[in-house]
């Protein structure tokens, strides 16, 4: 393609830091003009069939942007450089899109969209998030147990709208996990967290402060964390937390490229980073965006509902959001099934059918015993005779492949008695979940 003018772009970011960075870079070049810009990513195949366009810059977090919706701008033959995480999905088909990272420099962006507009090819370069991680830092002790780049070790919480019990199963995973391998679970709702609360752990200390900090120092991220992180609880020896944003107003510091980094960085350290993500997965805002970064940068979703039918019907909104608008492959979600009670609710092989994934667990309703631990602000995973926390319980010995007891979360030599240990479920019918059976 041959420009006698200005290049005309289809400019579609989705989050507020990366237009505050970039967009000046752009407007100042004067081989370049934004002819369009686009709020969602339908906006941009509009644009471009219309011809009123001769490049297009995204973003994977613009509203919409599917692989479908690719594929169709692909076809239409127009350049398209798009910013994406390194594990995110869509960079795994690149025929036709110049991929680079979130964080990407102005400059070479400009370069990018010059080569390509040009009608050139652009020079595959080594990806910052794959050169990071083939060169580790020597000054950070690594994953202990034998992790490997491989291993399962980011699981992502997510649900539906209203409370399915996101927060409370992140936590009771983590808790357990951290009893027995370094484990590390982050608060990164950004529209109700409530790990501090439940925990009673330090709120100032917190995921928006560690992002102002490195922010002004992006060299000190192992200093700054071990600033912001703290015990998750005394029977999780191993265990830490990063507690969420303190206010509504503080959102915008968790940026795409601050998340991608903190769980880079987590996962260097810690066998398990385990995420509690909230519910808003669509639209531009800060909220929708940092959670959509963090889903993009985990290696499985856990995703939480309840077993009534409105929860139910939630949950599967959840599901489509997760497969048809982020991508996210099938075969790296599961179904948790809480507050069951097989009286008034469908059988889990039905649910299973009708959501077209598998169900890692199913948590049997227990008021008594969830608030319980909500009062006393402990993890149910604590309470041999809970129900649910054996389940829980079973859920993170699966996970981890070794058997996980209520005895394992004692520490300094005290051993409680149980009524039962969480060797199954007390469900029956529980399937095996095969990634983690």
């Amino acid at each position: 393609m041959v420009n006698r003018g200005p290049i005309r772009l289809a400019l579609g970011l989705g989050d507020q830091e990366l237009e505050q960075r970039l967009r000046p870079a752009l407007d100042a070049d004067l081989d370049l003009a934004i002819a369009v810009h686009c709020l969602a990513a339908d906006q941009v195949l509009q644009a471009v069939e219309a011809r009123a366009v001769d490049a297009v810059v995204l973003a994977a977090g613009l509203h919409r942007l599917t692989e479908s919706l690719l594929r169709d701008l692909e076809r239409t033959r127009t350049p398209l450089v798009l910013l994406a995480a390194d594990d995110d999905p869509m960079t795994l088909s690149t025929t036709r899109r110049v991929v680079l990272p979130l964080d990407v420099d102005p400059g070479t962006l400009r370069q990018a969209i010059a080569t390509v507009g040009r009608g050139e090819r652009w020079e595959v370069r080594p990806r910052r998030g794959h050169a990071a991680k083939s060169r580790p830092d020597p000054g950070v002790e690594p994953a202990p147990t034998g992790a490997t780049e491989s291993d399962l070790n980011v699981i992502a919480v997510a649900g539906g709208t209203g409370s399915p019990g996101r927060s409370t199963l992140a936590i009771n995973l983590a808790v357990a996990l951290g009893a027995i391998v370094p484990t590390v679970l982050v608060d990164v709702d950004c529209c109700s967290p409530s790990v501090s609360a439940y925990l009673n752990r330090d709120p100032s200390r917190n995921v928006c402060t560690l992002a102002h900090a490195v922010r002004d120092d992006p060299h000190g991220w192992q200093h700054w964390l071990l600033d912001e992180l703290q015990p998750l609880h005394p029977r999780s020896q191993y265990g830490r937390v990063l507690c969420g944003l303190p206010r509504r107003e503080t959102r915008a510091s968790l940026t795409p490229a601050v998340m991608e980094q903190l769980i880079f960085q987590l996962r260097r350290t810690y066998r398990y980073v385990i995420l509690d993500v909230g519910a808003e997965l669509l639209g531009t805002d800060a909220a929708p965006t940092g959670h959509r970064a963090a889903l993009a940068n985990a290696q499985h979703v856990l995703l939480v509902t309840g077993s009534d039918l409105v929860s139910l019907w939630r949950g599967r909104i959840a599901l489509s959001q997760l497969q048809d608008q982020l991508g996210i492959d099938p075969d790296h979600i599961s179904l948790v099934l809480n507050r069951y009670d097989r009286r008034y609710h469908h059988e889990q092989a039905e649910i299973e059918w009708h959501f077209g994934v598998p169900a890692a667990q199913v948590v049997p309703r227990d008021s008594s015993g969830i608030e319980r631990a909500v009062a006393e602000q402990t993890p149910v995973v604590l309470y041999g005779r809970s129900g649910a926390g054996r389940a829980m319980l079973d859920l993170a010995g699966r996970i981890h492949q070794r058997r996980i007891r209520v005895a394992d979360l004692n520490v300094d030599g005290e051993r409680k008695k149980c009524w039962r240990t969480a060797v199954a479920s007390s469900v029956g019918g529980v399937a095996r979940w095969s990634g983690w059976s």
